[in-house]
């Protein structure tokens, strides 16, 4: 495992709302292995969680720790590389709810893009490794079983990851907007 700095942290999603306001603490039981979802209860969820569930729904590569009495995720820092296009282009995707996994290599990086459930936004960027520009990407808004919207160019791949909706909104986690998907061929 790499050096726990190569990793950027970020709080854990609840597996059962997708809240990003969620924090998943200890619960008060006799198992260290139970977590609490600070706000399922509102959302009428049961609120106990067991880590094993939480890693399961995460893309590889990801580590969970317990920092400042809440369980955070650990994703591969991302390539020094990287132009501040591509990097505005990553920060929307994380707005819109999606983890980044970095894959360095010599030539292309890759970075998986993932929502927390079975039903959220999956797919994958690939980035030049001396440019450290966009080169395509493709995502599957509803999941890794539904159909998946390809886009090539920086672009008309920050058009697909914008037209992704934020997690609780009204149009519901990881839609597509009408139109987005032809826009991007």
């Amino acid at each position: 495992m790499p050096a726990a700095d190569s990793y950027e942290w970020r709080t854990a999603p609840c597996p059962e709302c997708a809240d990003p306001a969620a924090r998943l603490v200890p619960g008060d039981s006799d198992r260290a292995d139970i977590l609490l979802c600070a706000r399922c209860p509102a959302h009428g969820r049961l609120p106990y969680r067991d880590p094993a569930d939480i890693r399961a729904r995460l893309p590889l590569g990801v580590v969970l720790a317990m920092r400042g009495g809440a369980l955070r995720i650990g994703a591969p820092a991302a390539p020094h590389s990287l132009n501040a296009y591509t990097r505005s282009v990553v920060t929307l995707a994380t707005e819109h709810g999606l983890l980044p996994v970095w894959r360095p290599s010599a030539r292309r990086h890759y970075v998986t893009l993932a929502a927390p459930g079975p039903e959220g936004a999956w797919g994958w960027m690939e980035v030049g490794a001396r440019s450290g520009k966009i080169l395509r990407a493709t995502v599957h808004p509803h999941g890794r079983s539904a159909p998946g919207v390809r886009a090539a160019g920086p672009r008309a791949v920050r058009q697909l990851v914008a037209s992704l909706s934020v997690p609780g909104s009204a149009a519901g986690c990881g839609a597509v907007a009408p139109g987005a998907a032809e826009a991007s061929r």
